[in-house]
């Protein structure tokens, strides 16, 4: 999974917001999803992916879709403003 523009962006500015610099921010891909840990902070990461799919409507036209999921875990899809929202509240309890 590549770390999109839009991503980085949302999550610098989440993390500008908080104080933190996102210089000193770990960012850690593996196996296929997003890992987030903060400095000094070895107990904890924030972790997401995203899944593309590709299915035909009930018109017969290929439909693109983006389900964003938080955690390891493939339950609860979710947009991209829950991954943000998550990554904040995340950020306020560590």
């Amino acid at each position: 999974m590549r770390f999109l523009p839009q991503e980085h962006a949302a999550f610098t500015a989440a993390l500008q917001a908080h104080g933190v610099d996102p210089g000193s921010v770990l960012f850690v891909k593996r196996r296929g999803r997003l890992y987030v840990q903060l400095p000094g902070s070895n107990a904890s990461t924030f972790c997401f992916f995203r899944e593309k799919t590709t299915k035909l409507d009930e018109h017969g036209q290929w439909v693109d879709r983006t389900h964003y999921f938080v955690g390891t875990g493939k339950e609860d899809p979710c947009d991209w403003s829950m991954v943000v929202r998550s990554f904040e509240q995340w950020l306020k309890t560590h």
